[in-house]
């Protein structure tokens, strides 16, 4: 097995994800936030690019409903922002959501060329890998990209950190396996601060400028591991539980 991974959505390789099943991270916070949503009983979430996209879509169903941000705060006359406490499960429940976020919906289009695209974070990290090494075991996948989103279209500290943790689990599970030098980086970087990630985070720019917005809830939660047991995947356009 080959782990890959990308530091930003724009850096993608098309010849090596084409190949490969693809786990994207935007782990502050739209992945999250989209796995929380769907395991709080969201229907499906479409992910679009542009505010126009989802402004479009609502008017063609009102009862969809509308989340996402830009600048880090929720889009004027959207119904949620892209905090993960905002996806009540009183207020997802049964819904559609269409989401639109500065970076984590245009990784999530950028990785939906790889054979199967899933969402990472956190959260659910150990039951996502569980469930792609007992996939790729079936059928002969021999690569697993790890597309980070990235932060206004750079590279991001906290998504390469949650990449670590994905490096770890896969090591544990295949016993031949070759990782590319992000791979070996982000996991070094994830094993010195997986017991205090906050202790590495607080210089990065990305935390740093939720906290000053008023998320430090938002930055507690994200840091959480493995307390959702379920999976997610980009399919068809949306994403869905497994």
């Amino acid at each position: 097995m080959k782990i890959v991974i990308f530091s930003h959505y724009k850096e993608v390789a098309d010849e090596i994800l084409k190949d490969s099943y693809a786990i994207v991270i935007d782990l502050l916070r739209a992945t999250t936030t989209m796995i929380w949503a769907i395991s709080n009983g969201a229907e499906k979430i479409i992910p679009v690019e542009e505010i126009y996209e989802a402004r479009l879509l609502k008017n063609l169903n009102k009862s969809v409903l509308l989340g996402g941000e830009r600048g880090g705060v929720q889009i004027e006359g959207f119904d949620l922002d892209n905090s993960p406490l905002s996806y009540k499960k009183e207020v997802v429940f049964g819904k559609t959501v269409v989401m639109t976020t500065t970076n984590g919906t245009r990784a999530l289009k950028k990785a939906a060329g790889a054979k199967r695209t899933f969402l990472g974070s956190f959260i659910n990290a150990k039951k996502t890998a569980e469930y792609i090494v007992n996939e790729a075991l079936h059928q002969g996948i021999g690569t697993i990209s790890i597309v980070c989103a990235g932060t206004e279209e750079r590279f991001t500290l906290e998504d390469i950190l949650c990449a670590g943790y994905f490096v770890e689990l896969f090591k544990e599970s295949f016993s031949n396996i070759y990782l590319d030098d992000l791979s070996i980086a982000s996991y070094e970087l994830y094993k010195k601060f997986e017991n205090d990630p906050h202790e590495i985070l607080k210089y990065s720019y990305h935390y740093n400028n939720l906290k000053k917005l008023g998320f430090v809830a938002d930055l507690e939660f994200c840091l959480k591991k493995d307390f959702v047991d379920l999976v997610c995947e980009y399919k068809n356009l949306v994403v869905e539980k497994v």
